[in-house]
C-alpha cells in the first residue's frame, strides 16, 4: 500500500463514513435499503472509489457483488482497507521499517498507457491490463507512421530502419541529437528496445494461456514502464517521410 502524500486521517473518516451510512436497515414491506437511502449512498460511493483506485486498486476482483446489497463490494472493501491503515505503522515496524526509495506512480506512465489499462487493471487482470497497453503504443505508432499494413515487430523494424524512406514508408529519426553516432546508436537502440516490447511482453501476454501468464503486481508494472518508456521515445521522434 503506497501511502506517500495521502492524508489518511480523511481516508479513514471517508470510509468509516461511507461504512456506517450504507449499513442495510430493512423497512416495510420487508426490504433492505442503505441507511442513508440510496440516492445519498450513490454519492459516498463517488468518494470512495477514488480512494480504492489510490490505495487498494485490486478492490473489485476482491469483494463480491450482492444483488441484494448493492454497496455490499465497496462497503467490504472499505472495511478491509481500513483494517489495513489500522495495522499499517505496526506491520512496516515488524518488517523492519517503511521503505523510502522513490516511487512511481501507474497514472505517471505516458497518457495512452495507463489509460488503456486502467480498466483491466482494476479488475485484477493485470496480464490484459499490459496487453492493452501494447495495443495501445503499436496503434500510436502506426497513427504516427500513418501506416495499417504492419504492425508490432515489424512495423518498429521498419520505422526506425537505416534505410531512407520510401512512398508509404516513413521512418522516425531523433534529428535533435546533434552528434552522427549517437543520433545512430540511439536509432538502433529504439527499434531493439521496442520490438524486444512486443516480442518479450505483448507476444505473451496475447497468446499463451491466462494460467501460464500471471503476472505479479510488480512484474505487470515493470512491462507497462517499459512501453510507457517506447512510447516516449516514439513521441520524441521526428518522422522523415518522402513528399
Amino acid at each position: 500500500m503506497q501511502v506517500a502524500g495521502v492524508d489518511l486521517e480523511w481516508v479513514e473518516n471517508r470510509l468509516q463514513h461511507f461504512v456506517s451510512m450504507t449499513e442495510l436497515v430493512t423497512t416495510s414491506p420487508p426490504y433492505k435499503v442503505p441507511k442513508c437511502g440510496r440516492e445519498k449512498a450513490i454519492e459516498l460511493a463517488e468518494v470512495v472509489r477514488p480512494i480504492f483506485q489510490r490505495l487498494y486498486p485490486e478492490w473489485q476482483s476482491e469483494n463480491s457483488r450482492d444483488p441484494w446489497d448493492e454497496f455490499k463490494a465497496e462497503r467490504d472493501a472499505a472495511q478491509r482497507l481500513l483494517s489495513r491503515i489500522a495495522s499499517y505503522a505496526e506491520v512496516e515496524k515488524r518488517l523492519g521499517g517503511a521503505d523510502d526509495s522513490p516511487r512511481i506512480s501507474a497514472a505517471s506512465f505516458h497518457p495512452l498507457i495507463w489509460k488503456a489499462a486502467a480498466a483491466q487493471w482494476s479488475t485484477g487482470h493485470r496480464h490484459e491490463a499490459v496487453l492493452a497497453a501494447a495495443k495501445a503504443v503499436n496503434s500510436h505508432l502506426q497513427t504516427k507512421l500513418g501506416r495499417r499494413d504492419v504492425s508490432e515487430v515489424d512495423l518498429v523494424k521498419q520505422a526506425f530502419s537505416d534505410d531512407n524512406p520510401q512512398p508509404g514508408k516513413p521512418r522516425l529519426r531523433f534529428n535533435s541529437i546533434s552528434d552522427e553516432q549517437t543520433r545512430k546508436s540511439m536509432r538502433r537502440a529504439v527499434m531493439e528496445f521496442g520490438g524486444g516490447c512486443f516480442a518479450a511482453i505483448r507476444n505473451p501476454v496475447g497468446h499463451l494461456q491466462n494460467e501460464e501468464i500471471e503476472l505479479t503486481e510488480q512484474t505487470a508494472l515493470e512491462r507497462l514502464a517499459s512501453l510507457s518508456l517506447f512510447a516516449r521515445w516514439v513521441d520524441e521522434a521526428d518522422l522523415d517521410a518522402v513528399d
